[in-house]
Formats: C-alpha cells, sequence, structure tokens
C-alpha cells in the first residue's frame, strides 16, 4: 500500500510539473512574441560543460567582435580557476515571481537559468550533452523551447559526450575509455538518442577524429582545439643531446593514464634506459595548465600525448611550445584517412606512434636532434595556423555567416586541401619532413 501511495504521488507530482512546463513556456513565448528583434551580430554562449576549451574559443570570438560569453554549471579546480569562465548557474537568481510553488519542482527549479539563456543569447555552441536540464527527462523539451525561441545550435562534440563505446571500430581505444570512464557506457542509449536529436535540429555540427557514431557533419577539422598562441614561449634554445652525450628529456601529461597508454611509455622508457641509452621520463600529473606550459614544457625535448588513438590539446600546447610530439594516429583506413583527404592532417607534424611501436618511435627522436628541432618548428606554424585564435575567428565566422545570415558558405570543403579556395590553401603549407606522420627510414 505504502509503495502504491508513493507512485500515486510521483504520477502526480509528475503531471503537474508538466503542466507547470508548458505554461511557463508558453507565457515566455507570448511575452517573448514581436518584442526582441533579431541581433545584428548574434550573441554568443559557450557552455554549459566546463571544459576549457570553451574558455578559448569565447575569448577567441571576443577578440573577432563578437559579444560572446561562456556559461557553466561549474569549473575543475584541480586544472582550472574559477576566473576562466564568465557566468556560473549559481550566479543567476531566479527572479521573485519564480520563487515559491514553482521552485520546488526539481526541474522547475532551474527554468529561471532556461529564460536566461533565451533572454541573452542568439547562437548555443554546445556539446551533446545538453544545456540546462542535460540530466532530466526534460532535455528534449528544453532544446526545443530554445529553437521555438529562434535560437541557433552549434554542437562541438568533445568525447564523452558522444561516444557510443558498442560501435567504436578501435577496441584499443574502447577498452581504454572503459578502463577511465566505464560510467559511460551505462549511459548509451541516452547519448543515443542525444546524437539523432542534434543530428536532425542542429544548425551546425563540427567532427573531430573518432566520429564513428555521428551520421552528419557540416564542417571537417582533424581536432578544433583552440589556442591563445600569445601565451606560449615557442622554444630558442633545442638540446644537441641525442642519449649518448647527454640526457635527452622526455615529458607526458596522463591525467588519464589508461587512454594515455601511459604504462607502454613507462615500460619503453626503462628498456632504453636498460639498452644504456640517456632518457629521463617526467610524468605530469594534475598540474595547473599554466606550470606546465610556463615552466615544465621549455625544459622537455620530446613531449608524447597518448598512444591509444588521436590526440588532445596537451599536443598542440607541446607544438606551441616548439616540441616534436608523439601521439597516435597510426588507424588510416577507418579513422584517420579522411581527414588526409579532406582536412588537413598531412600538415600536422605529429610523430605517430603506438604501444608497440613507441620504443622505437622514441629511439629515432633521442639520437636526431634535428629533427626533433624540425619538427618542432613546424609544430609552432601548424598550431599559428589552424588552432591560434585568429584561426578560430576565421572558422567560426564561416559557422556564423551560415547559420545566423543564411549564407551559402561551402563548409563541408571548408578544409578540403583540393579546394584552392580552402582555408589551407589561403595560407602557405606547414611543410615538415614526416610522411603520414610517420618517420621516413
Amino acid at each position: 500500500m505504502k509503495n502504491l501511495i508513493i507512485r500515486l504521488f510521483r504520477w502526480i507530482v509528475d503531471i503537474v510539473e508538466k503542466i507547470l512546463i508548458k505554461l511557463v513556456f508558453r507565457l515566455y513565448r507570448y511575452r517573448r512574441k514581436g518584442s526582441i528583434p533579431k541581433s545584428a551580430s548574434p550573441r554568443l554562449m559557450w557552455g554549459v560543460t566546463p571544459i576549457i576549451n570553451f574558455k578559448y574559443w569565447n575569448e577567441a570570438l571576443k577578440l573577432k567582435g563578437y559579444n560572446s560569453k561562456t556559461f557553466m554549471t561549474h569549473y575543475y579546480s584541480s586544472i582550472n580557476k574559477r576566473a576562466d569562465f564568465d557566468i556560473y548557474f549559481e550566479d543567476i537568481k531566479p527572479k521573485s515571481l519564480m520563487r515559491g510553488l514553482l521552485m520546488r519542482f526539481s526541474s522547475l527549479s532551474k527554468i529561471h537559468l532556461l529564460l536566461y539563456i533565451a533572454d541573452n543569447f542568439d547562437i548555443i555552441h554546445t556539446t551533446y550533452e545538453g544545456l540546462v536540464w542535460k540530466d532530466s527527462k526534460y532535455w528534449k523539451k528544453e532544446l526545443d523551447f530554445y529553437r521555438n525561441c529562434g535560437l541557433k545550435f552549434v554542437v562541438l562534440p568533445y568525447g564523452s559526450d558522444y561516444q557510443m563505446y558498442s560501435q567504436l571500430y578501435n577496441k584499443s581505444w574502447h577498452h581504454a575509455l572503459l578502463v577511465n570512464y566505464p560510467e559511460s557506457a551505462k549511459r548509451e542509449k541516452l547519448i543515443s538518442q542525444k546524437i539523432e536529436y542534434f543530428v536532425e535540429y542542429a544548425d551546425c555540427i563540427m567532427a573531430g577524429f573518432q566520429f564513428d557514431q555521428i551520421a552528419r557533419w557540416d564542417i571537417l577539422p582533424y581536432a578544433v582545439y583552440p589556442m591563445n598562441t600569445s601565451m606560449f614561449r615557442p622554444k630558442t634554445n633545442y638540446s644537441k643531446n641525442d642519449g649518448k652525450n647527454g640526457i635527452v628529456k622526455v615529458y607526458h601529461t596522463p591525467n588519464h593514464r589508461g587512454i594515455k597508454g601511459t604504462e607502454f611509455l613507462i615500460q619503453a622508457v626503462e628498456e632504453l634506459k636498460a639498452e644504456g641509452v640517456l632518457v629521463e621520463l617526467c610524468l605530469l600529473e594534475n598540474v595547473q595548465n599554466d606550470v606546465v606550459r610556463d615552466k615544465l614544457y621549455q625544459d622537455a625535448d620530446i613531449l608524447v600525448e597518448q598512444l591509444i588513438l588521436g590526440f588532445a590539446l596537451s599536443a598542440l600546447e607541446g607544438m606551441a611550445t616548439g616540441l616534436p610530439v608523439i601521439t597516435n594516429l597510426e588507424d588510416d583506413e577507418n579513422e584517420i584517412k579522411v581527414f588526409r583527404r579532406f582536412s588537413y592532417l598531412n600538415e600536422c607534424p605529429a610523430v605517430s606512434s603506438n604501444p608497440e611501436k613507441i620504443k622505437e618511435t622514441l629511439r629515432c627522436l633521442i639520437k636526431d636532434a634535428e629533427l626533433r628541432k624540425s619538427l618542432g618548428e613546424a609544430g609552432v606554424k601548424y598550431v599559428e595556423k589552424y588552432h591560434s585564435y585568429t584561426a578560430m575567428g576565421e572558422i567560426f565566422s564561416a559557422i556564423h555567416d551560415r547559420v545566423w545570415y543564411n549564407k551559402e558558405n561551402d563548409l563541408i570543403n571548408f578544409f578540403n586541401p583540393n579546394n584552392k579556395d580552402s582555408y589551407n590553401n589561403k595560407y602557405p603549407i606547414v611543410k615538415h619532413p614526416l610522411k603520414n606522420n610517420r618517420i621516413p627510414k
């Protein structure tokens, strides 16, 4: 009897909540209708998952002249600072009308945040996770509400928001994700539903490596990580050590060791040491970004980013510093070749390796100081061309021209190297000695 009463109470609460949500949305749209003209220049929002990329994209578009703000649930205190983002949920207080009865319902307790977004922004840059109600059963109602208010969606996937483990080609990557993010495997049904929604309704979807399960993309960068290159000091003094005449320092940033393949790197370095190679491995874990950037990278000779698949932000930070970077760009057929054919990956000077090859890859770079310098200098040019704030401004301006001003931009070929008008060919091609990111024999 007690369980029946509880279920009945929950059913009544659910019905009341749905009615109130519908009422609030209708009243808002009625008040808004005709009162808010379309902005000449769109107001940009980035959020609400506190990934550091949003900070950099936001800064880049502000420099481009946009009215742009980040809006976040919280921040990760271990690697970021509160000042990294503009606005947090806790900063937006409900108006007096929202207090009382409405605030007693779990979803409605956040409805003032939805109304704030609808009032203050025109283009929402977000992930497949969604926004204020991303963890609520009403997530779809929220997104429908924004669309009905005329807001636009630009989807920028970052990893766990869209990766459905059962559909991944690369089972080593699948395994690495289970090591570090096992809970995501249990959310696959919800992830699939959100992907389907955005594939149908988003105004622009940006691709990125490991996108096996996404049916649609509108622009094809390999990795659109933004970099404030003015914060990086490219190396000018490259070590001439070759593992015989002096120690070569290898750095690695394994915040998640399973994904990075850290165990294979440690083993490779120990084996090289046993052979008499003078090499030192430094693991940078849970270190603030500014400490890594300003001090530690300057002391490094080689940066090993990740050995299981692809690369992330730390690889670009290493390149921006002028370091030769090792990462995994091995799987040409399933995940990589499309970025060689239709994007700019062939200009990337990252050295490809994997758990089985890392020892020999390290050996080549350790003994060849000139190769390290050549790759490091090419890396600085590559990051400036494709990941700087100037680059981000051009990329997102093209996207906004399409989604806000309805211009017929050829976004799908924006990075196509065979298109003479592509972004790639607008600036000098980045040259380096690698072939398909591998060191020539």
